[in-house]
């Protein structure tokens, strides 16, 4: 069964070794994330300051679980309450991809947007080469509303275009 629930301490060694064994695969897109996953007292750190941030209602970082192992992350963040949205990432680990497991999870991810954070719309930004994610957003009714150019430098200093998202409560 797949399940989010908000990181907790308890997360503090599988959150360090979920980010550290697929640390290549999230470089582009998940640099910050990388680094606070680096050791699992970086990680015990970090999911501390998920913690308080998530209590102020300006990040929420999510797990995904399936029969209770730790094989991915949702993050709802740039929370924006004058306008009611938000940007949802996610990611999942490299041996669990393929499955439909991420579109379950960024499935609850926005039931937690809309009904229990009382937003209007959630919006993602893709890599128009991550066929994967792109799949996700649509599968979970996002509507392409544009690509943004060079919007994003990933690691090696390229600046990528993205496909932004949108998703509305009523969709």
């Amino acid at each position: 069964m797949i399940t989010i629930r908000p990181i907790s301490m308890e997360d503090r060694e599988h959150f360090h070794q979920l980010v550290q064994s697929n640390k290549e695969r999230l470089l582009d897109f998940f640099p910050i994330t990388i680094e606070k996953a680096a050791t699992p007292e970086v990680a015990e750190e970090s999911i501390q300051m998920y913690s308080l941030l998530a209590s102020k209602k300006e990040l929420y970082v999510m797990t995904i679980n399936n029969q209770g192992n730790l094989i991915g992350l949702i993050f709802l963040k740039n929370i924006d309450t004058k306008t009611s949205k938000c940007e949802i990432a996610y990611f999942i680990d490299k041996n669990e991809e393929g499955k439909g497991i991420t579109s379950m999870a960024v499935q609850q991810a926005l039931d937690k947007a809309f009904n229990e954070l009382g937003l209007n719309k959630v919006y993602c930004r893709v890599s128009p080469n991550n066929t994967a994610s792109n799949k996700v957003a649509i599968k979970n009714g996002f509507k392409l509303e544009g690509v943004l150019k060079q919007e994003f430098r990933i690691d090696n200093g390229t600046l990528i275009d993205l496909n932004y998202y949108g998703r509305f409560r009523n969709n």
